[in-house]
């Protein structure tokens, strides 16, 4: 991890108009899709008021976009890599923006439900496409910077979703009440179809069949892994659910060697077994695996706490959490300088070390915090913090991680990296829950802010546990010295 930039890529700082165009265009796809992952949260208590859904309806109307979203993000990515970014970019925005508009005049749980799996499906096809396009269309010397801006976009759509999602039902516009947080992806999905043809670089693809045995293999063992680390809990670990768990490790084994079979035949798989060889990439999975099994359930158990432990509103809750993001927006938009000045690994490093240091800075504020009283403001310097590492990882790994993959995988390897964010985000929903509900039975609205405390500091421990092993994960690929030329992938 000592010595100079390996690479010698400076970093530029203009974009050319095409370049320029290209990254306007799909990090605003990104925006959308980022944001509508977190925006039906807020409103969770205003579908119920209208159109009746019971509690397990709200829990499959989540969940069902986040499954639907995982269990096609390594087809989707593939669809790209074969048949071109700019064609799928726009089959995944014409299918989002329809399910939009199906969410946004559904009558009944039912009919939202099976929107929201639409919305996620086609989330799945756009999403490795943005990825893709700005590894691929934008030059090596400004290729830091264009996920240095993606980070960035990551971090403010996390927190703008739930904002967004406040005001528009506050306002209530023509009595549309929740439905507007989804009718609002329309004008912004016609301008995405629009341009697209103009500002999508063109890429022609690979043209060869795709693998439908691996596609439906890797589905079905995304359901497997996914599906009880997503309801399992909240429907009390059935049996199903254990049974789904076993059936992953044996779909795992079959996938593998469909694609390896696939390609000692010359074709190409879902997902080239070469990949692998890698150490980059194997160790970058892990890291998204655990590094993201620490960031999504923080923001879902401190909004429990502050809501129903203090009472806090959405939108009160929304800006009680927006300090995480803006460290996150400040050092994302750096990332890439900071990146060609020390280079990607002690970049990385300090990301993951950071974001532990803020994790227990959190843990002490909340035991010193006994009332809860301005439990908001008392964590702003903490998240604040926090949030800075967070924007040291999210971009500088996803372009370290993508530097040697060949361009005919980008999208296939960009499908796995958001994989593994999703797996690990709902692993570590399942694993931080067992610490935040040990042992409790009832309705939240029972427990108190002192019992919420508690789970709250077990919770944010497990967290920054998880982010100490993504920093041992970055020793580990800098000790093993076989970063070749791209340990400043920037």
């Amino acid at each position: 991890m000592s010595g100079p930039v390996a690479s010698g890529v400076p970093v530029s700082g203009r974009f050319p108009p095409p370049e320029r165009r290209a990254v306007t265009l799909v990090l605003a796809a990104a925006f959308m899709l980022l944001a509508d992952t977190s925006i039906v949260n807020v409103a969770i208590p205003s579908i119920q008021r209208d159109i009746g859904a019971s509690v397990p309806d709200v829990q499959l109307m989540v969940a069902g976009y986040v499954v639907a979203y995982a269990v096609m993000l390594i087809t989707g990515g593939r669809l790209g890599d074969l048949y071109g970014r700019r064609r799928m970019f726009m089959i995944g925005a014409v299918s989002f923006t329809l399910a939009s508009l199906a969410c946004g005049v559904a009558q009944g749980p039912g009919e939202l439900i099976a929107g929201r799996v639409w919305q996620g499906l086609s989330a799945a096809v756009l999403y490795p496409q943005i990825i893709a396009t700005l590894r691929i269309a934008i030059a090596e010397e400004r290729r830091g910077r264009a996920f240095a801006l993606l980070g960035a976009v990551v971090s403010a759509a996390t927190i703008a979703g739930p904002i967004i999602a406040g005001l528009l039902i506050a306002a209530d516009i023509a009595g549309t009440q929740w439905r507007l947080i989804f009718l609002i992806n329309l004008p912004v999905g016609f301008v995405l179809i629009a341009l697209a043809p103009r500002m999508v670089p063109a890429h022609k693809g690979m043209r060869l069949r795709l693998d439908y045995a691996g596609s439906l293999t890797v589905v079905l063992l995304l359901v497997a892994l996914l599906v009880p680390l997503t309801i399992g809990r909240d429907r009390g670990w059935p049996l199903w659910g254990w049974l789904l768990l076993l059936c992953a490790p044996v779909l795992l084994g079959v996938f593998l060697r469909l694609e390896s079979a696939l390609e000692r035949q010359g074709k190409a798989p879902l997902l080239r077994p070469g990949l692998w060889t890698d150490p980059a990439f194997r160790v970058g999975v892990a890291m998204y695996l655990v590094f993201f099994s620490a960031v999504v359930p923080f923001f879902l158990y401190y909004s429990i706490t502050l809501q129903y432990g203090l009472g806090y509103g959405a939108f009160a809750t929304a800006a009680a959490m927006a300090p995480y993001a803006l460290g996150s927006t400040v050092t994302s938009l750096c990332s890439a300088r900071i990146v060609a000045r020390f280079t990607a690994l002690r970049t990385l490093l300090a990301g993951c070390v950071i974001c532990a240091a803020g994790s227990a800075f959190m843990i002490i504020t909340m035991g010193l915090s006994g009332s809860g009283r301005r439990l908001g403001a008392a964590m702003t310097p903490a998240m604040l913090f926090t949030g800075l590492g967070l924007g040291l990882v999210i971009g500088p790994l996803l372009n370290f991680v993508l530097a040697r993959v060949r361009h005919d995988d980008t999208g296939a390897a960009s499908g796995v990296l958001s994989t593994a964010q999703q797996i690990g985000s709902s692993l570590g929903v399942a694993v931080i829950g067992l610490a935040f509900f040990r042992g409790f039975r009832g309705e939240l609205a029972e427990l108190g802010y002192p019992a919420l405390r508690t789970d709250m500091m077990l919770g944010t421990a497990v967290a920054m546990t998880a982010f100490a092993l993504a920093s041992a994960l970055v020793l580990l690929l800098a000790h093993g010295g076989r970063t070749g030329g791209h340990g400043s992938a920037s």
